[in-house]
């Protein structure tokens, strides 16, 4: 019996995807970092392995998998490159929007962006950040008013992840109404929608990063997305809880990493006439971070089943959230520090990890 409960199935998705990034994913991470740019034929590969498609239909060209074999897949990119960890599941939750709007009323969104994000050829971005409100959506102030058979949107949006990248068709921007809050679908080069410039980070460096405005931003009626005033509570609900899962997923991704890394090196680094590992200190660092490994693991792993049987997983996808980010921390801190002075070069890996994880 799978000592974690998985499936054959998944445990077999793990290695194809573990092997997929080691290959493919590792190579380029450090150089991307240093740049800031995005490699989208990367991103494409990516589709052509099935990632942004795992969990959509089969009749969409999905691979109709379940949410902890996706999360599973986020591990094993994290590991390697949290800022595609995050541009993926980033990337699928738009297409995942517009399937649920394109199944009442919208069958041209299939072709025209749900099939391209499964294929990888697309990604989607969200927009609910604000300069004055932060994470608080209740206090947002962009605004869309219906004037005849249009919304029109104003307002502004920051930290925005994915709407800058070349292949961002869309964003769906929440918004202010006289009936409550609601998503709206923007099209790229709608008229009145701005894009900034990059923003440049401390991490995540190729992921990308922007603020958004909206001037008298025309789109049809049709695209609002699902019903009026309902958009807050399916953002508080479950899409902000499924989106805690799969930050959790990052951070054990990234904290296992970590780990193999700092375990390796302290095998390998002589000091003082035997290898660091042999220091109890070091030890202590060590077995911190697996322990703590094994507990975030079991966090998040009870959030998604509880998600996948149907049942209410809020609360447990907030602790999943909190902890697995907090213990990637200290993990990328305990690997820094194993590291000594390498840790603090660019040239080490667990450089990178320690900008990342904040």
């Amino acid at each position: 019996m799978d000592p974690d409960g998985y499936t054959p199935e998944q445990r077999q998705l793990q290695r194809t995807v573990r092997d997929f990034a080691r290959r493919e994913i590792a190579p380029g991470a450090r150089e991307r970092d240093r740049t800031g740019q995005f490699d989208y034929a990367l991103y494409r590969r990516l589709g052509d392995l099935g990632l942004p498609g795992m969990t959509f239909p089969a009749e969409l060209g999905g691979g109709g998998a379940d949410t902890l074999s996706f999360c599973l897949a986020i591990d094993e990119v994290s590991r390697v490159d949290l800022s595609i960890g995050l541009t993926l599941w980033v990337g699928i939750q738009g297409g995942q929007t517009l399937l649920r709007s394109a199944q009442h009323g919208h069958p041209e969104w299939l072709d025209d962006y749900v099939r391209p994000i499964v294929r990888g050829e697309m990604v989607g971005a969200g927009a609910i950040t604000e300069p004055d409100a932060g994470s608080d959506t209740a206090a947002i102030r962009t605004r869309a008013v219906l004037d005849g058979d249009e919304w029109v949107i104003n307002g502004a949006k920051i930290y925005i992840s994915n709407a800058g990248m070349e292949n961002c068709a869309f964003v769906t921007p929440l918004c202010r109404t006289d009936e409550g809050f609601a998503l709206f679908l923007v099209p790229r080069g709608t008229p009145g929608y701005h894009i900034s410039p990059p923003l440049q980070k401390m991490g995540l460096r190729s992921a990308d990063t922007r603020e958004l405005s909206f001037d008298n931003c025309r789109v049809p009626a049709g695209h609002v997305l699902g019903g009026r005033g309902s958009g807050r509570a399916a953002v508080v609900g479950s899409g902000f809880a499924l989106t805690r899962i799969y930050i959790a997923s990052n951070g054990v991704g990234l904290a296992a990493e970590c780990l193999d890394l700092a375990l390796a090196h302290a095998r390998s680094r002589i000091a003082f006439k035997r290898p660091i590992a042999q220091f109890q200190h070091v030890q202590g660092m060590l077995v911190e971070s697996a322990v703590e490994l094994d507990a975030g693991r079991m966090l998040r792993d009870r959030a998604v089943r509880l998600q996948m049987d149907g049942q209410p997983f809020t609360k447990e996808a907030a602790m999943a959230k909190l902890y697995c980010t907090e213990m990637a921390k200290r993990a990328a801190d305990h690997a820094v520090q194993v590291f000594g002075g390498m840790g603090f070069m660019d040239e080490a890996p667990v450089s990178r990890y320690y900008r990342d994880v904040r």
